[in-house]
């Protein structure tokens, strides 16, 4: 078995870069935050703040499987190792290998791609579907034509790389190896294909989203003490620190990590069950937001 390393120099530099870069951004962005008056600007700023620690997470993912990226060959099998993923392609499946020069017309690239990265699918002209797992343009690729799919890789010396893959498909393979894919666990859940299920998860999370946007945007106009409790006629009987509105869709928030925790460990074995919670979830969503406006409704 013979290994073949890509040139992830760049791709790793590059990425490691842009994390570096969001961070220091997020730095100024949590500083301008906690020194200006609490208001919607401070929820958009901490939004910002939110969708870039998601982005950071993304990124430091693809940096994983660009840091661990490569392929083996041997008489049986190519192997494309990307971070936790792996493509096995029998070379009993190989029809032919080509470099990208040698391609006639465009090829189509959809995925994740910054100079040192290219990390997709698409289709090549001539080939038809395509997975890409290289650090280079698919003009400096090498594909791999089985029937079903075509790869785009780049290992560092390609024509060595393809020198040596005909040499092994003439000497024919030792076993009979399945074409396969492996990825990480958690990609292949029944519940990203679940629409109900993402959809219940989903209206939760924006509705304590939408309910702490309100509440900056109303907390400069609201005065110091404001109604946190209600007797039977309606008339506030408790009042507290302004800042204690929060609390409401903090409620919120805890209802649906709850629930949506316990909901995803229900799912494997009774879906219904997990649909009840997250229902119970967004229900509670709907009372807070009650609450709140009827606190909002008396000042």
């Amino acid at each position: 078995m013979t290994e073949w390393q890509t040139d992830n120099r760049r791709g790793l530099s590059i990425g490691f870069s842009l994390m570096a870069a969001v961070v220091l951004i997020d730095v100024d962005l949590i500083w301008l935050a906690t020194t200006r008056p609490l208001g919607i600007g401070t929820f958009v700023i901490s939004l910002a703040v939110l969708l870039s620690l998601i982005l950071l997470g993304l990124v430091g993912y693809w940096l994983y499987g660009l840091a661990r990226s490569g392929y083996t060959l041997d008489r049986n099998a190519l192997v494309i190792h990307w971070g936790p993923t792996e493509q096995i392609i029998p070379t009993t499946q190989i029809k032919r290998a080509l470099k990208g020069d040698e391609v006639a017309g465009h090829v189509q690239f959809h995925g994740v791609m910054w100079p040192g990265h290219w990390v997709g699918y698409g289709e090549v002209p001539g080939t038809g579907s395509a997975f890409f797992y290289a650090t280079v343009p698919p003009r400096e690729q090498v594909y791999i034509v089985t029937p079903g799919l075509t790869y785009g890789i780049s290992p560092t010396d390609p024509q060595r790389f393809l020198d040596s893959l005909r040499q092994r498909l003439q000497m024919g393979p030792t076993q009979i190896v399945e074409q396969s894919s492996k990825r990480p666990g958690f990609l292949n859940w029944p519940l990203w294909r679940d629409t109900m299920g993402l959809a219940l998860l989903a209206a939760g999370f924006l509705a304590v989203l939408a309910l702490t946007g309100l509440l900056c945007f109303r907390f400069p106009a609201l005065s110091r003490l404001v109604p946190l409790h209600f007797n039977v006629a309606g008339t506030p009987d408790r009042l507290g620190p302004r800042g204690q509105i929060f609390f409401i869709p903090f409620i919120g928030l805890l209802a649906l990590v709850l629930n949506g925790i316990l909901g995803g460990l229900a799912y494997k074995y009774e879906r219904m069950a997990s649909y009840l919670l997250w229902s119970g979830a967004v229900l509670t969503q709907v009372l807070v937001w009650i609450a709140a406006v009827g606190i909002l409704g008396q000042m």
